[in-house]
């Protein structure tokens, strides 16, 4: 694949999983659920579709096209870890230090727990 195809897959990706982000805030506002477990779920989903996709893509169950578009480009717009780094540094700022280490901690062991779910998953079909 050529660098320009591989460029606009990851644009096309990214457009559309920047827009997926933007329905889940909207969803999870309308829910009324806190930021920080809205970008915890996106995080984790996105954790466990990057594992599946990574894996069927390596067992040639998808085209190598579904890396930048699906890997790179939507996931890479549908999860956050920026939004994840400014709520912990809000956090801090905040004194809310439990909070920072449960929600940091349990990031990353459920979105390792979602991938290799993911990963699973692929193996399995």
């Amino acid at each position: 694949m050529s660098a320009l195809t591989s460029a606009l897959l990851v644009a096309l990706g990214g457009a559309f999983g920047a827009l997926l982000r933007s329905g889940a805030d909207a969803l999870t506002a309308r829910l009324g659920i806190a930021a920080p477990i809205g970008t915890l779920v996106v995080n984790v989903g996105g954790s466990f579709a990057a594992g599946l996709v990574v894996t069927l893509i390596a067992d040639r169950l998808l085209p190598d096209a579904a890396r930048p578009l699906i890997v790179i480009g939507l996931l890479g717009g549908f999860t956050t870890f920026s939004a994840f780094a400014l709520q912990l540094a809000r956090m801090g700022e905040g004194g809310e230090l439990l909070a920072l280490i449960a929600y940091a901690v349990g990031s990353i062991l459920l979105g390792l727990l979602a991938a290799s779910a993911g990963v699973a998953l692929a193996r399995a079909l």
